[in-house]
């Protein structure tokens, strides 16, 4: 049976994660062998049993890693083979998967959600007979829920169609006959897995909280954030839904979770994407020689520091840990390092992206791209921010690292999207480029109750005088559009006064748009006034998408971006076209045929074959 807690809190958590459920028992630490089927009466006993249970399906979940990330970066433009790749991968990039290809093999993920099946099923069990109180209950019920919904929008995001079933199974065998069950369309699916989540009875952004069972340290690794972000989940059905109100709240619930933390470190920079953390340094001049490049400090560092650091954890929401010794290992040396097999690389087209901006030192380049991949003595480029988290020495002995899956940037990114699409466009634009102050603010604060000349916020329209220093927008607080960043050390800071806004903090300049108006001072610059914003949705929301490129480049967003624009405006060519200029960059002979087939959107979707 499970270990219990007190015994399996000495192992490692790697070796926790490593005591896989795929339909086996642990006869006790660390020793276990396969079986045909759960056995819930040796399983489902006590809290450490529950907590095992849980441990064991995360462990499942990291093996995932190399597939999540070939679908939904190979699939779409910013990641492309090298002359090493294996055909199945080479295939996924020319969207000619046939069914014997592993990386489309829906098994991997019906696997974990029958574990998640049973898991829920047993949890409701334990709590009527007493064996978990109801806050224990509420926890893992939630977090393994969010954790099936995001396993199915996975699969229905690269499927479309799929058996939608929540139900337990008795052995694996029961897999294979998935592909004679009735399959759920794309929207419906979303619309029950919303269904299924948004009233879950634990909604903190955190899976646990400190002092849960599950929230401990070991080895110099924390478990806190190895469990699922049940925000970034939610947040991107209701973007797929097209409830864009539903999506900004949900994010915002993630953005404002440490907004009554009496620690400052927490409360001003934690998912604020502030000046504070992981800036990004230049001297102005034409060469980049002051870039910050390093794995301990500045924006590349994120992907490199220990999950126990708090910069790392100011950042990140969701990662999954490997280790050497255990199964999987990090799948990812193979794949992008000189060190392994060096399969995937960066397009062409993304390097030519980055390449093609000019920062606001007016060095022709977006620093993130030196900061996301680097170039090899043979000029080949590499993706390092898979391999960053791996240790000193990179090889297919060291599988060390950290699978990392949602971030702050990306949960502003994507409630910018469902903020413009709600009609708050200013707001997007704050958040996506300058920040807050830097798009609102006007004038100088003096005292409490003097109000200078100019001193106001404007936020569509509406002009509310703040004596307290600006920046505190009209909506009431419960609003997801509720943003104070007003900035007077000896009277008040709100929580958002650090706020630099994903281009500010990368250096970047502003959007321009013909439907911006300044007021008086630098046009665009900090002590201006946005006095006008009428740019149209679709263009701000072009804008979004690419920003989410440069940003969020590899991380596993892609797929989902282009394809959830594209099926949102009926335009399949907003996908095509990006991944016919992948190819074409690439000299690929095939980019015009894959063009013609993803114009039509049933080609967007794999071979829904069971192995």
């Amino acid at each position: 049976m499970f270990i219990t807690y007190r015994k399996y809190s000495k192992y490692s958590l790697w070796a926790l994660l490593a005591c896989s459920l795929s339909f086996t028992s642990c006869k006790k630490a660390l020793d276990f062998s396969p079986e045909d089927k759960l056995d819930s009466s040796k399983m489902y006993n006590t809290l450490a049993d529950a907590d095992a249970v849980v441990l064991g399906i995360y462990g499942q979940v990291a093996g995932l890693g190399e597939r999540y990330i070939v679908l939904n970066e190979l699939r779409a433009d910013l990641m492309d083979v090298t002359q090493n790749a294996n055909p199945y991968l080479q295939q996924v990039s020319n969207h000619e998967v046939a069914e014997d290809n592993p990386y489309a093999d829906p098994s991997a993920f019906y696997k974990i959600i029958f574990n998640c099946n049973d898991a829920l099923k047993n949890f409701k069990v334990m709590e009527r007979q007493g064996k978990l109180s109801n806050t224990e209950f509420n926890q893992r019920y939630s977090d393994l829920a969010m954790l099936r919904a995001w396993l199915y929008l996975q699969l229905g995001i690269h499927f479309g169609n799929v058996p939608y079933i929540k139900n337990t199974i008795e052995s694996v065998d029961e897999i294979k006959s998935l592909e004679n069950y009735p399959k759920t369309i794309f929207d419906n699916l979303v619309d029950s897995l919303i269904s299924d989540t948004k009233d879950l009875p634990y909604q903190d952004p955190y899976a646990y909280p400190t002092g849960s069972t599950l929230v401990f340290t070991t080895d110099g690794a924390s478990t806190q954030k190895v469990f699922i972000s049940k925000a970034h989940v939610l947040g991107e059905l209701y973007l797929w839904k097209g409830n864009y109100y539903e999506a900004a709240k949900t994010y915002k619930r993630l953005l404002s979770a440490e907004d009554n933390n009496s620690n400052i470190d927490y409360l001003f920079n934690f998912n604020r994407i502030g000046w504070s953390y992981f800036n990004v340094s230049f001297a102005r001049a034409q060469e980049g020689s002051s870039l910050v490049n390093s794995l301990t400090a500045g924006w590349r560092s994120m992907f490199a520091l220990s999950n126990t650091v708090r910069e790392w954890n100011s950042e990140w929401n969701w990662s999954i840990p490997y280790h050497n010794s255990f199964a999987p290992g990090n799948p990812f040396i193979e794949l992008f390092s000189k060190s392994g097999n060096y399969a995937l690389k960066p397009s062409q087209k993304v390097i030519d992206l980055w390449n093609s901006q000019t920062n606001n030192a007016g060095i022709p380049w977006d620093p993130r791209s030196k900061l996301s991949y680097e170039v090899a003595a043979n000029g080949d480029p590499v993706i390092t921010k898979f391999t960053d988290n791996s240790g000193d020495l990179l090889s297919l002995l060291n599988k060390s690292g950290r699978w990392n899956i949602n971030r702050a940037a990306g949960a502003h990114l994507r409630f910018a999207e469902a903020a413009n699409r709600d009609g708050q466009g200013r707001l997007a634009y704050a958040l996506a480029n300058w920040g807050l102050i830097s798009t609102f603010y006007y004038g100088a604060f003096t005292s409490a109750g003097t109000i200078a000349p100019g001193n106001f916020f404007e936020l569509e329209s509406e002009i509310t005088y703040e004596g307290f220093g600006t920046n505190r927008t009209t909506y009431a607080e419960s609003s997801p559009y509720y943003f104070d960043a007003r900035d007077n050390a000896s009277i008040v800071r709100g929580v958002w006064y650090r706020n630099s806004g994903i281009r500010g903090r990368a250096t970047m300049p502003r959007w321009q748009f013909s439907g911006i108006e300044y007021g008086p001072g630098t046009v665009g610059g900090y002590g201006s006034m946005m006095t006008a914003f009428d740019v149209p949705k679709s263009d701000l929301e072009d804008k979004i998408i690419e920003e989410s490129a440069y940003e969020l480049a590899f991380e596993g967003e892609r797929w989902s971006d282009l394809m959830r624009i594209a099926k949102r405006r009926n335009d399949p060519a907003f996908l095509a076209d990006k991944v016919y200029e992948k190819l074409l960059k690439a000299n690929n002979p095939k980019a015009g045929a894959v063009r013609s087939k993803l114009m039509d959107m049933k080609n967007w979707f794999l071979p829904f074959k069971l192995r």
